[in-house]
């Protein structure tokens, strides 16, 4: 399962993977899910792949955080590549005002819905651009 995809070997946003063999599935909120990874410091924050291959953020220990990513494994990992590429290459200011925090965030948006039209159901990615709005990220 997922062996034709090369699931990135580095913490993105705190988000890691596991290797292949490492999969594991899951009962949650009664659907099944295939766990890819998770928050690199919080065993219990989980990046699970839903029997239609959607994928969510998954907090075990608080249902209320379970929020979808994306529409496929292979869209979110190409959003958190483009994540890593557009903060490694697009450096603001050391002390950013808040519009040049605010075009920064929007650009992002831009590049993120060039790549997932289905973006701006994601809790996940709104919360990641909002953070870089306040220069959080």
């Amino acid at each position: 399962m997922y062996s034709d995809i090369s699931f990135p070997n580095k913490t993105i946003l705190e988000v890691t993977f596991l290797n292949k063999p490492d999969f594991y599935s899951i009962s949650f909120e009664n659907n099944n899910y295939t766990i890819v990874g998770g928050d690199k410091d919080i065993e219990t924050n989980l990046i699970g792949i839903a029997g239609d291959g959607k994928v969510y953020y998954i907090v075990t220990d608080d249902k209320s955080l379970f929020c979808y990513i994306a529409s496929n494994i292979r869209i979110f990992i190409k959003e958190l590549l483009l994540f890593d590429e557009y903060i490694n290459t697009n450096n603001l200011p050391e002390n950013p005002d808040e519009i040049q925090l605010a075009e920064f965030a929007d650009k992002f948006r831009s590049h993120l819905t060039e790549l997932d039209k289905t973006v701006y159901e994601s809790d996940f990615w709104s919360e990641v651009c909002e953070e870089m709005e306040y220069g959080i990220i």
